[in-house]
């Protein structure tokens, strides 16, 4: 056999293997368009409590595009704030809805934060609860 012939047997055979090879389409990375929303409070300053007394308040995310909004996690500054957060697809001009209750663990002004990851641009939303805690 000479080389030429060897060189197109070889060549048709890698041919028919790249051209007979299935795409797996599960393994491909896919695109989608994020959710545009509109925070209608990012802020709620309680004034003045005592410790013994809880906070408990709702932020609202209004889904404002055509794609799903989907919160995929909450997560709070301390473990004396605590969420519970719309789990399922929230469609155009609906509203997400993020529960949070904050019971105080020491006195003085106090700043907490819930940060809301979803599939928006930018991922990642903050909300604030602030106030004074006294005896």
């Amino acid at each position: 056999m000479n080389k030429n012939c060897f060189t197109v047997i070889i060549s048709s055979l890698l041919l028919f293997s790249f051209c007979s090879c299935k795409k797996d389409t599960n393994k491909v990375a896919k695109i989608e368009i994020p959710a545009t929303i509109e925070i209608l409070k990012k802020e709620y300053n309680f004034g003045e409590i005592t410790m013994t007394d809880s906070i408990v308040v709702s932020f609202y995310i209004k889904n404002i595009s055509d794609i799903p909004l989907l919160i995929t996690k909450v997560g709070t500054s301390c473990g004396c704030t605590t969420s519970e957060y719309t789990k399922d697809e929230v469609m155009k001009n609906e509203n997400a809805t993020i529960n949070v209750v904050f019971k105080p663990n020491d006195t003085g002004f106090t700043e907490k934060s819930i940060v809301v990851e979803s599939n928006t641009e930018p991922p990642f939303n903050v909300f604030y609860l602030k106030g004074q805690v006294t005896e």
